[in-house]
Parts: structure tokens; sequence; C-alpha cells
């Protein structure tokens, strides 16, 4: 089994992550930053109770959530271990051969993707990033970009491994023909299985959250839909939810709101639908005082796009399906069997991560805590490093030690400390540069500072305007590549929908009830939205009395995705265009 060390010096030395990783890093938290202070004031903190009081009150909300997906015609199912919970989907999935799965955390931790394929089961990952992760074979670097680790040119390659022709490595092409592969695997398989962000005690509907429309493929396409979600994702109520919406895309991809936000009430008509929620340790954890609070996450990832750490080695280095920091904290709680025992190492400690972090985990705390554990069990720390870190508590334990030990480091290292250098030091980034070397002066850039506009994460977002809900949306609307305007010009082939309501911040409108149905929606040429400027909010949490008890879904934009170096292609799986029709309710036809 190899070390964090040894993974860590062969990915800087064969990929070099920092090159790509980096660039894109500084830009997608510089613009979460810009993102969420276009937020409320206290989004942030109005998540981290939503995520505490789950938590706090985990069993009692499971029995809301129970009682509502009996109410539902939803099953509900527990699984204490990873291979309980790979059985209980195969169990489920009964005479299913073939499984259409979208990007799930949850499903990599319990390894579900191998599972069901020795079971004899087909299985195609329809997220475009894990799909090439998939061909690669290595696994995803990043939570929320799996594919990130890869560049065009290496991911032409592995297509063409698994058949596709293409002419050029152009972003576009590259998503549009896992697009297709993906669409047309949908048109005959058996089962979909989905993650999902959280879980409605108060009214057992099933958050979930996306860009690309597979997760609407999924649910809406076969006859039965499996969601596999850890055994904390349960939040007390809509207005929870929809505190962990604002500041879960603004983290994880500067995104006011996915494309997708989808609220899933009763199966449709001849469906099935089914809930597994893990434990694998969960309860453990939650019972730690030290620890409890990681189970608060949302998978934004925010903490590994600010991590210095993770963007120098990437997160293959980590080989766990959870990287950076959160990975660090997280892998050795759920895997006790040591094999991740390494890993708190893997940080400068800086606190980056806790600052980011949306919802107030103290990763930072928790890793010198998880790296204190690791020593006493003697799962790490070698005799030389304890030796010298007696020898550091000797020297410093007075002060006249202190001040001779110091004066004495500061002569060494002015004289003798660039002659000692570890082997193959040149290529390390973590090394100091030699005083007689030129350094490319990007490798200094501040985190502020701009980057290409060619990995460009998310269109540039305007000042907040003091004028009214009206023209902030129209804005924000624009800004998705919306059009809205006040008279259509129909076509054929669109497909009409009456909003219940817009969100000003952020351009979406809300759909409720009969407007929801996925399958027409994903198949129009342009999705035609007609909205009452009287029903536009402010905020994602101003629609927690709108929701009423239905189906709900939030579009915001059309299909998209930037899984191939972070280049934005619209229309994954739907309408590529979609208009807004601003018109009073009183005069819709």
């Amino acid at each position: 089994m190899t070390t964090y060390r040894q993974r860590a010096a062969s990915e800087i030395a064969t990929a070099h992550p920092a090159e790509s990783v980096g660039p894109i890093m500084r830009g997608l938290v510089r613009d979460s930053a810009a993102t969420l202070q276009r937020s409320p004031d206290d989004a942030r903190a109005r998540a981290a109770a939503a995520r505490a009081d789950a938590i706090d009150r985990l069993e009692e909300l499971h029995a809301g959530v129970r009682a509502n997906f009996e109410r539902r015609g939803i099953g509900y199912h527990r699984a204490a271990t990873a291979a309980e919970a790979v059985a209980t989907v195969i169990a489920l999935l009964g005479d299913a051969k073939r499984v259409a799965k979208s990007k799930s955390m949850v499903g990599e931790e319990v390894g579900l993707t191998h599972g069901l394929r020795d079971a004899g089961i087909d299985v195609l990952e329809t997220d475009i990033g894990e799909y090439i992760v998939d061909v690669e074979g290595r696994g995803p670097s990043h939570i929320t970009a799996p594919a990130l680790h890869l560049n065009r040119a290496r991911i032409r390659d592995l297509l063409a491994r698994a058949g596709a022709d293409l002419e050029d490595d152009d972003p576009g092409r590259l998503s549009r023909h896992v697009r297709d592969v993906v669409g047309a695997y949908f048109r005959d398989c058996d089962a979909g299985i989905t993650g999902a962000n959280a879980v409605v005690a108060s009214s057992g509907r099933v958050v979930i959250v996306e860009n690309e429309g597979n997760v609407s493929l999924g649910v809406s396409h076969p006859r039965l839909h499996i969601v596999i979600t850890g055994l904390e994702k349960v939040v007390a109520d809509e207005a929870g939810a929809l505190a962990i919406l604002e500041v879960l895309a603004p983290s994880a991809t500067a995104q006011p709101l996915t494309a997708f936000t989808h609220f899933l009430a009763e199966p449709a008509p001849g469906q099935q639908r089914h809930v597994i929620f893990v434990d694998n340790g969960r309860s453990r954890v939650l019972r730690d005082r030290r620890f409890r609070e990681v189970l608060k996450c949302i998978r934004c990832g925010a903490c590994m796009n600010a991590c210095p750490v993770y963007r120098v080695a990437g997160g293959l280095s980590y080989g766990s399906p959870y990287m950076g920091p959160i990975g660090a904290v997280l892998s050795p709680l759920l895997w006790r069997d040591g094999r991740y025992a390494d890993l708190p190492g893997a940080s400068s400690l800086c606190g980056r991560c806790t600052e980011v972090c949306p919802v107030g985990i103290p990763l930072h705390r928790m890793l010198l805590d998880l790296r204190a554990d690791a020593v006493s069990r003697g799962k790490s720390g070698s005799i030389g490093e304890r030796a010298a870190w007696k020898a550091w508590a000797a020297a410093f334990s007075g002060a006249t030690r202190a001040r001779a030990v110091t004066a004495l480091a500061r002569i060494g290292l002015r004289n003798g400390a660039r002659l000692v250098r570890p082997r193959g030091g040149g290529a390390d980034p973590r090394m100091l540069p030699e005083p007689d070397v030129t350094r490319d002066p990007a490798m200094f850039q501040p985190v502020g500072a701009g980057y290409p506009p060619s990995i460009a994460l998310v269109e540039p977002l305007l000042d907040t305007p003091t004028a009214g809900l009206e023209e902030l949306f129209r804005e924000r609307a624009a800004l998705l590549g919306v059009e809205v305007v006040s008279a259509l010009d129909e076509r054929p082939g669109d497909h009409r929908l009456r909003a219940a309501a817009g969100i000003a911040s952020t351009g979406s409108v809300l759909l409720l009830g009969d407007a929801t149905p996925r399958r027409p929606l994903l198949a129009a040429k342009r999705v035609v939205v007609e909205l009452d400027p009287a029903d536009i909010v402010r905020y994602p949490s101003a629609l927690a009395g709108r929701l009423g008890d239905r189906e709900a879904l939030v579009l915001t934009g059309a299909s998209r995705t930037a899984d191939i170096e972070k280049q934005i292609v619209r229309g994954i799986h739907g309408a590529e265009e979609m208009v807004v029709v601003l018109s009073s309710a009183s005069g819709a036809g």
C-alpha cells in the first residue's frame, strides 16, 4: 500500500498538477467569493445552522423522513456498511441489467459501480466527468469536477479508447460526444441511480442539484429510480434545504444556483423510487464530539479549491474517494484500518479550508486532532520524526536555550541551508528557487489575481443594482444566456411553461406540479417560461413558502457542463435556449 507522500511525489513528477489545477483554483476561489457576496448576509450562518440541527436531531429527522416516504410511496432503506449498501442496491434492481448512474460521492465511497459490474450489471456513468474518469480507470480527482486533472488532448485519447472517432479536441465536441452516448443509453435502460444533496424531513422530498440534465433523465426515464446518500443528508424543512442551496453552488462552482434544482416528491405513475441511507461509520463519527461537525459537510469542494497542498499534489494523491482537506479528515474517520492515517499530514495548517467552508466546519482543528491520534496509535510518525520533536521540545523548553538555538539556526540557514537539497528537489514546487534561476512570475501569482479567460468558470458577475427585482432578474438571467422578453416570437418545438416564481439574485424560475415533468422539458428545442413580474423574489430562501407539497423544479438557465478544462458548454441534455416571457398572470394565454 502506497503512502500519501509516495503518491504525491509521483503525481508532482509526472502530472504536474500545479500547472493546470493552480490557475483554475485561483480563479474559482475568487469567483466563489464574489458570488457569495451577492447572497444574503446571513446565508452561511443559516446553512451552518441547518446542518448543525440535522446532526443534532438525526434520528428524530429520520423518523419524519420515513413517515413522509411512506405517504409518498417512496422506499426507505438503511445500510450499515458499504457492502450492505451495494447489496441493497442489487436487491432493489432485481432483474434490471442496464443501469444509468449519475455522480454520487457515497456511490464512490461504497464502490457501487464496481460492485454492480461484478454482479453482472451493465452500469454507465452518465455525468460527463465521471464517464471520462471511468474510462481512464483512476477515479475522480475532485468532488465536483471529476476530470479536473485531465486536459482536452488526454480526454480525446481516452474517448478514442472507448470507440470515439473525434476530429479534434474541442471541449464542446468532446462534451457533446459523451452527451450523445449517455442519451442513447437512457433510451434503453432499466434503472437510474443518483445521489442526493438533501432529504427534507418535514415533506419527504429529495433535493438534488445538477447542471447537465443527466439526473433529470435518471429520475424521469427509467421505471426504477434509486437514491443513495449519506445518513447525515437529512434536513428539517424546506427553509433549511434552501439555506444550503444558497451557499452550495456558489462555493462549489461559483454559480448562483445549478441549472437544475430538483425537489422530488411522489414517483411518476408506473415508476418506483427508493432511497438508501448509508451509515458506513457515520454513527461512530457522530458520537465523537471532536469530529461530529464533519458530518455538516455539503460536499461543495470549497476547502480543496482553496487548499495549497491540493493545488500542488492534485486530488489523485489522496488515494481516497474524498480528497482535499475534507478527505484528509473524513477518510481516516470512515476507514479505521489505517489506510488513510497519513492524510491529515497532507496539510500546511494554513486554515484556509476552515475560512472558506460555507457551513463552518473547523477542519484545521480536526486535522491536528487526527495527527495526534495517528501518532498515539503508531499509525504515523517515524522514530526519526519523534526524536526530532523531542529535540525541539528540549531546545525550546527554556528562554535561554530557545534564544541560542534560534541564533544558531539563523547562521545555518544563511550560510548552509542552500547547500542541502533533497534528491529530485529541482522538480518539486515546494522547494525554494535557487538564487540564480529565472522563475516564471506566474508561479507567484497572488490568489486574487486574474487568470486566462480560456479557463473562465463562470461569466463575469455584475454588481447588484439598486433597481427593482425585475431589473435584477433580467440582468442575472442575461448572464446565464437566458433571453428575457415582454412578447414572444413563437417557434416550432417550443415547450411553454408557467413559472410559480422567479428569483432575482440568480435569474432562476420555479416550476411546480404540472410544469415539472422532465421528459418534455428535455426534449424541447427551446424552453419558454412565462413569469409574472409580481412573483419575483430576491433570494432562493424566499421560496420556502411557495414550494407547497408537490414536485418542484428550479431552472437556472439551460443545461451546461464545464467538466473539460472548465470550458462552459450549454445544451447538454435539454434545450440550448431558454426564454422567459415577463407577463402578468391575468394576461397569460
